[in-house]
């Protein structure tokens, strides 16, 4: 469009441009402390070009769209780094504290000798329990002096409450983790419903094409990494439509579009040992579960199949840790078995992997065989790979490793420790067995017995002639009972349950204790009964105290927790001190980690903000050039105006 007319047009587009440039920059410095910001840029150009008989003219300049300044790779980048560093975050505070639970922190860092030290830790069980010889040492020296007793007396005392309250404290700090874990669980899930109302409201913005659904995103991607930071999510763009995105877990969807799916849950200890017990939900255990919310809130796993096999197919790809690579299932026998393309290479419990998705079911193989019996187990249970929730179980619920303790293998170590201390002690204080034990050998006696305790492995439950005198949180100990293991529920006069499944399947006749504390001293003990020698020999008699003593260097036989159960020797004060440090070395390892992931956390988001960041400089500079465009337009309209006004005059 040519003549002044068109060049008013022009002018008048430029002017309205240039004013939605200012308007645009203005918001960027307004965000300029918001970190969920991401800065905005108005792309200029024309709508169309026209062929003139003066040449091409355009249509002239307008504000073709407002772009958000992102890179998606950066963005992507910072969501997987929140995971991780929410995840050793969470592993470093909760390891840090248990070694102030302990009594025994310690800088391994800076002296790595200093574990062996007992004067660096004079609060902790490795402490008590060199007092403990130290004090029998001297009693054996003078074994009529009735200080000395009084001092070997609570010297005693003092390791059994260090013992105690160790394994209390632990045991605290994993039910206050479970509730924080639980929170995390809760604030993940409230995320996701806002992620998947985001995914709508970004669709149904009907001015998405100039930036109206801008704010949206920002807001969506900083959801997302706050649910990065809690549980660690795969997270993709919907192939139908490139603005919303999916997320799932362990192979599960959780928001597809802009519908919220499924919701993650949390099964606790106890929870699990009281389902499992019941037996009514089938062999679910303690950890991450994959399900939906009813209108009263209540959770409920998702079904995989109603009884086993029903919704299976064949050719569905399968794997598991007595299954063969590259397994696939042949056929379908009945509604809960399934015969696989290769055999079995061991009989037990497995988890088994289908097209992809870890534990979907469990299953039971016999090795050499091709058939696999499905359990009903009605959820799929995830293992997070990152975010604090899956931290915080790791460090509290994880299994030990020779490079990695926890605070489910410090309790183990500790009640192996109590138990190895009072069965030394016991057996040198009371060999006959017809006396009275220094240590306590049980709070609770099980009637009968011993005659009616059996144990199933793999199952919680434990049948006991009287399970009166149980509560929960007792410690068991017996064949077929790891280590640690504790009292969950208590079903009724002849059934409780465990906390873990137990190991082995025992006959009638198995040998249960269970106690309230690691360790208790007899309560009738005195410093004046205390005997230092058997019942009759001579007032400086001193077997018995020194035999105590020795036990010192003694070297007993362990099965290590963190050794996959490996056995192996080593004394009372070396794998109390070995306990300690393995937890101080873990602490260093984790410590460093989320050290080295907080700074590539940190020139990851200067990088983004680099990119989407806004520049107070940068955009003062923008604001002064839309300005003199803006006034600079407006000239023209006035001098067009004017031009008019004279060709007007000049028409009269």
């Amino acid at each position: 469009m040519g003549g002044l007319f068109g060049n008013l047009v022009q002018a008048s587009k430029a002017l309205m441009a240039n004013q939605v440039a200012i308007q645009v920059t203005g918001r960027n410095l307004a965000n300029v402390n918001n970190p969920d910001y991401s800065r905005q840029r108005v792309k200029f150009g024309d709508r169309y070009v026209s062929q003139t008989v003066h040449g091409p003219e355009g249509s002239g300049v307008e504000v073709l769209q407002v772009q958000q300044m992102r890179d998606a790779f950066l963005d992507s980048q910072v969501v997987r780094q929140a995971s991780d560093t929410g995840s050793l975050d969470a592993q470093k505070t909760i390891l840090s504290n248990l070694e102030l639970v302990l009594g025994n922190q310690l800088n391994s860092a800076a002296d790595p000798a200093a574990i062996t030290d007992a004067s660096n830790s004079t609060t902790g069980v490795g402490a008590a329990l060199d007092d403990f010889f130290n004090a029998f040492s001297a009693l054996a020296s003078n074994p009529a002096d009735l200080p000395s007793r009084s001092a070997a007396l609570a010297a005693a005392n003092t390791l059994a409450d260090r013992l105690n309250l160790a394994d209390q404290r632990v045991g605290a700090a994993q039910a206050d983790q479970e509730g924080q874990i639980e929170s995390d669980v809760k604030t993940a899930n409230g995320l996701l419903a806002d992620i998947a109302q985001l995914n709508f409201q970004i669709r149904q913005a009907s001015d998405s094409e100039t930036g109206g659904a801008i704010d949206l995103v920002d807001q969506r991607q900083a959801k997302l990494e706050q649910l990065a930071s809690v549980l660690k999510v795969d997270i993709t763009k919907d192939p139908a439509n490139s603005s919303e995105i999916n997320i799932s877990l362990g192979g599960v969807t959780l928001v597809a579009q802009a519908q919220l799916v499924h919701q993650v849950g949390y099964l606790s200890e106890k929870a699990a040992a009281d389902l499992s017990a019941a037996g009514s939900l089938g062999a679910r255990s303690q950890g991450f579960e994959i399900g939906d919310y009813d209108l009263t809130g209540a959770f409920t796993p998702t079904v995989i199949s109603n009884g086993g096999a029903a919704m299976l197919r064949t050719s569905d790809a399968v794997a598991g840790s007595a299954i063969p690579a590259s397994t696939t299932i042949i056929a379908k026998l009945d509604d809960s078995t399934i015969q696989l393309s290769a055999a079995a290479t061991a009989t037990g419990y497995f988890g088994l992997t289908i097209n992809g998705v870890p534990n979907a079911r469990v299953g039971y193989a016999t090795a050499g065989s091709k058939v696999v019996i499905l359990s009903n187990t009605p959820g799929y249970q995830v293992v997070p790979a990152g975010g604090s929730a899956q931290g915080r179980y790791q460090a509290t619920f994880g299994n030990p490793t020779a490079t990695y303790m926890t605070a489910k293998g410090v309790r183990s170590q500790l009640a192996d420790l109590a138990s190895t201390i009072r069965t030394q002690v016991n057996s040198i204080y009371n060999p006959t067995g017809t006396g009275s034990d220094m240590f306590l050998s049980s709070e609770v006696a099980m009637t009968g017995n011993g005659s009616d305790n059996t144990t199933t492995a793999g199952s919680r439950n434990v049948t006991v002639a009287d399970t009166a005198g149980l509560v929960v949180g007792m410690h068991v100990y017996g064949t077929g009972i790891p280590s640690g293991a504790t009292v969950a529920s208590i079903l009724n006069g002849t059934t409780f349950a465990l906390n873990v499944p137990a190991t082995a399947t025992s006959g009638s006749g198995s040998a249960l204790k269970a106690a309230r504390n690691l360790l208790d001293l007899e309560p009738n003990l005195t410093a004046s009964s205390l005997l230092t020698a058997p019942t009759g020999s001579n007032a400086g008699a001193n077997t018995y105290a020194t035999k105590i003593a020795a036990l010192r260097d003694v070297s007993q036989a362990w099965s290590s927790p963190v050794a996959g159960g490996a056995a192996f020797s080593a004394k009372l004060g070396d794998y109390s001190r070995g306990m300690v440090t393995s937890l101080a070395q873990t602490i260093q390892t984790v410590t460093t980690r989320s050290d080295e992931a907080g700074v590539v956390g940190t020139a990851i988001k200067a990088q983004r903000d680099s990119v989407s960041g806004v520049s107070l400089d940068e955009e003062t500079s923008d604001l002064m050039r839309f300005q003199k465009a803006y006034q600079a337009n407006a000239k023209v309209i006035t001098v067009i105006d004017d031009m008019l006004s004279s060709l007007l005059s000049m028409l009269r």
